[in-house]
This record gives C-alpha cells, sequence and structure tokens, in this order.
C-alpha cells in the first residue's frame, strides 16, 4: 500500500479514498474521494481546480479575484477513470480562513478497511493534490485525524 494508491474503502457503505501515506500498516492516512460540488454548492465559494491550485499565479489570480466577497476558497482535485474510478470524484479541501474550520475529508484508516486497490494517481495528479494539501494546511504531522466506524 503506497502513497497515492486510490482505494475503496469499507465504511459509508464503501467509499474511494486516495493514501497519504503507504508502508505497512497498520493505519494510513487517507482523504475521501467525494462528488464534485454543485452549482448550488459552489454558491458563497470559490472553488479552484488542483491544476489552477498548483499554477502559484492563477492561483493568486482566482484568489484575489474573489476578494472579500467569498465564503471560502477551497481546491478541488479532479479524479476519475485514469484513477481507477467509475465516476467522476474530487478530493475537495479549503484553504484556510481565520475563524473558520472547512472539512478536508481526512481520516486514518486501519489496514483492514481497505478493501481493494482501485487505481493510483499519475505524477501531475499526485502534484496537484500535495499542492492542495499543503495549501490547506491538513498535510502536517501535528493533524489529528478520526477513525472511520468498524
Amino acid at each position: 500500500m503506497e502513497r497515492g494508491e486510490v482505494w475503496l474503502a469499507r465504511f459509508d457503505g464503501g467509499r474511494p479514498v486516495v493514501l497519504l501515506s503507504g508502508g505497512a500498516g497498520p493505519e494510513f492516512r487517507a482523504v475521501q474521494v467525494v462528488a464534485p460540488a454543485t452549482p448550488a454548492e459552489k454558491r458563497g465559494f470559490v472553488l479552484m481546480s488542483g491544476a489552477e491550485a498548483a499554477d502559484a499565479g492563477e492561483r493568486r489570480r482566482i484568489v484575489d479575484a474573489a476578494g472579500s466577497h467569498a465564503r471560502a476558497v477551497g481546491i478541488e482535485v479532479f479524479l476519475g477513470p485514469h484513477e481507477g474510478l467509475a465516476d467522476e470524484g474530487v478530493v475537495r479541501v479549503a484553504l484556510p480562513t481565520a475563524g473558520k474550520i472547512f472539512c478536508t475529508w481526512l481520516l486514518t484508516l486501519d489496514g483492514e478497511h481497505l478493501v481493494e486497490r482501485i487505481g493510483v494517481l499519475s505524477p501531475a495528479k499526485q502534484h496537484e493534490l500535495d499542492v492542495a494539501m499543503q495549501l490547506s494546511s491538513a498535510e502536517t504531522p501535528s493533524t489529528s485525524s478520526s477513525h472511520p466506524p468498524h
């Protein structure tokens, strides 16, 4: 089990996750793959793609254009069949905002929760995810995670 692999995980009826850590376990840091935000869910928020976020100039332009009117700025790293998913999905994170905490769907899984490896991120997608996690401040050694129910 290696960093950047996409797995079907046993929680919430079975959900895809991307491993943020690898090795022999017994626990793995991961982030859930969720459905892309709908237009209604985007209302008041600014979402950029992983590719836009990875380009510092484009990221700065988007954040500056959002101004103070946006409730939050986030990143969606788009995943799909190339990464082993049957349906389009995203890893979604929010950029830090003073006084607000947004879910990034981070978790720690026991190896027993990882059911089946369904794909792996390309180097370009891994870079987008790395940038998104770094910008969200979610990928730090001191970040606490939750365990899914058994």
